[in-house]
């Protein structure tokens, strides 16, 4: 991607408030010399190091643990599979059934010193397979857990993934290998399990052993004898104890395999990084310590950046902050493209999408989709919102950008053509204007500019938007209001598993499906995509779901939201005490993984 350099701020109006609201922690004070030290400051808060949770997996919790933690593999920006040897091997050794054996490398060793063995792949195999748990978690509208009670009292490791389900046995241990096989082809296979949290902390946290050996073999009995009493102990700590909390009373517990190691928590304002000296692989830590903050307002971030606070900030990207950029001298601004944002539209609520709205016609009901989508105005968004904060940004036509930003690419025309669509709603029958109300996020500016320039395309081609002002929130009514709305504007974020994210969104009752898309012949072809166990093989499955779903108008891509990094210029004058940050890329936190973004904190390979 070609780097940006602000030369000056477009005045484009802000709309609303920001995504996020920050809150106003206060870090430590600046320490004046700080070579060894290098301060990133970001917009989403630490909230666990646990990747197998939903806090886990939020941005800035994969932002830290990515830095923190190796392992098997990592998935890089377009979903590609890249291996670190160095930590061990994966190996696919058999297709029917498909079986894979994981070889732990001689020196793969935690922050703490304790070797990696197999009671770490085990302890991660139990809590994602759901194999050994007893009760599950039940969620009211707004997502939030209302049986706790039930989890404490059960066996409740409450994170089961749609690929190691299929491996419904306990796996094979031999040595320093563990072999899974699974009773379904599995096309996730290469980053379905990889080392998470420790065993030894887990069984100390959860079964009161303080040697590391006897508490990591504690954990493995547990799970081959399938304990239900040590079982319950044991998901709990999994499922807890390496919340953002917990580790800022007791940071003893953040063991990680990475270049570096946590030292410091502070919930909601920093997490403090150091050198890991027990991390033998090709990468090792470039700095001392590296402090992630998320406590600072974008334009605090911007001002931390002058003042010599902080080396790396990436603030939300808006007209404000890049002007303010603009004012700090010396500054290296970079710009580029986060997550995809997509216009779903839902079939299921009775709204004018849905067939049912026409008698069961699902003909008539494809040509209004395929008519609202010819009057979304890509080129108009992209030139209007989009480049003044993001100069290289182009419409998008990934239709499953879950796995990549260029992954299913269907090409439609960027620019919005309401005489094609009107001549469809003619030609079936469609009295106008149709009313199509639109659930989006109207506080973030790129967003609400996106569904006014939507709105005024959508008129000359006889519709009528409206925004539908969420009830309980927009994540809780994608999910439990489908008859509320009738299009949907969303950032689409990348999955861990990114074969299976296909699925789980657009198979007939998936996971999270929620536009109630439903196609028989498409459910065959998502099938054998999920069932595609030759990576090089997934992109030309892949693809045909992508056409299938353009055809039909089920959706369709506008545009990479735009993000901001900015770092101070080196400078020979402040090196013995400022740190000497190289390139840094744009911050894409809708990545599922982002352990290449850190290249720039670790040593070069040699």
């Amino acid at each position: 991607m070609r780097r940006a350099f602000r030369q000056g701020a477009t005045a484009v109006a802000a709309v609303g408030g920001l995504v996020l609201t920050l809150t106003a922690c206060t870090g430590p004070e600046p320490d004046p010399e700080r070579a060894g030290t290098v301060v990133v400051a970001v917009s989403a808060p630490f909230l666990s190091l646990n990747g197998g949770t939903v806090e886990g997996r939020s941005p800035g919790s994969t932002l830290v643990r990515s830095l923190a933690q190796a392992g098997f593999v990592a998935l890089d920006e377009d979903g590609t599979a890249v291996p670190d040897p160095a930590f061990g091997t994966i190996e696919k050794v058999s297709d029917a059934p498909l079986t894979v054996r994981y070889t732990i490398g001689e020196d793969a060793t935690w922050s703490d010193g304790t070797a990696v063995t197999p009671a770490d792949l085990l302890l991660e195999w139990a809590a994602r397979s759901g194999q050994l748990d007893t009760v599950v978690p039940e969620l009211d509208d707004e997502g939030e857990i209302t049986n706790r009670d039930a989890l404490d009292a059960g066996v409740a490791f409450a994170a089961t993934s749609p690929a190691l389900v299929h491996v419904e046995q306990v796996p094979v241990v031999d040595g320093a290998t563990v072999t899974l096989t699974y009773a379904s082809p599995v096309a996730d296979w290469q980053t379905a399990l990889d080392v998470g949290v420790p065993a030894h902390v887990v069984g100390a946290a959860a079964l009161d052993i303080d040697d590391p050996a006897e508490a990591a073999a504690a954990v493995t009995t547990a799970i081959t004898s399938a304990d239900p009493v040590a079982l319950r102990s044991v998901s709990a700590a999994w499922r807890t104890s390496f919340d953002a909390t917990l580790l800022a009373d007791d940071p003893s517990r953040a063991v990680t395999t990475g270049p570096y190691k946590i030292s410091d928590v502070v919930p909601d304002g920093r997490v403090e990084l150091v050198r890991n000296d027990e991390y033998t692989g090709p990468r090792p830590a470039a700095f001392d310590t590296v402090v992630v903050r998320s406590d600072l307002h974008p334009l605090d971030a911007v001002d931390a950046l002058r003042d010599g606070e902080a080396d790396v900030v990436a603030p939300l990207d808006t007209p404000d902050v890049l002007a303010a950029l603009d004012e700090v001298e010396d500054a290296v601004v970079t710009t580029g493209g986060d997550s995809t944002l997509q216009l779903q539209l839902q079939v299921a609520g009775g709204g004018p999408f849905d067939p049912a709205a026409y008698g069961g016609d699902a003909a008539k009901a494809s040509a209004v989709r395929r008519a609202f989508l010819l009057a979304v105005p890509r080129d108009t968004v992209v030139a209007d919102t989009v480049v003044p904060l993001w100069p290289d940004a182009e419409v998008s036509d990934a239709m499953l950008p879950s796995v990549g930003p260029e992954f299913g690419e269907v090409t439609a025309s960027a620019a919005a053509d309401p005489d094609a669509a009107a001549e469809l709603l003619d030609g079936a029958g469609v009295t106008t204007p149709v009313t199509v109300r639109v659930l989006t996020n109207s506080d973030d500016p790129v967003r609400h500019e996106a569904l006014d320039a939507l709105t005024k395309a959508a008129a000359d081609a006889g519709f009528t938007v409206e925004p539908y002002t969420p009830d309980l929130g927009v994540a809780a009514d994608l999910l439990g209001a489908p008859d509320a709305w009738d299009a949907a504007l969303v950032p689409v974020t990348q999955g861990d598993l990114p074969v299976a994210s296909i699925v789980a969104r657009w198979r007939t009752k998936g996971a999270t499906n929620l536009t109630g898309w439903s196609d028989p012949a498409l459910d065959a072809v998502l099938d054998a995509l999920g069932a595609t166990v030759d990576p090089a093989q997934v992109p030309t499955v892949g693809q045909s779901v992508a056409q299938s779903l353009a055809d039909a108008g089920a959706a369709i891509s506008v545009v990479r939201t735009p993000v901001v990094v900015a770092t101070r210029k080196a400078d020979t004058e402040t090196a013995d005490r400022l740190p000497t940050v190289p390139a840094v890329p744009p911050l894409a936190l809708g990545r599922a993984d982002l352990t290449s973004w850190w290249d720039w904190a670790r040593t070069p390979a040699s």
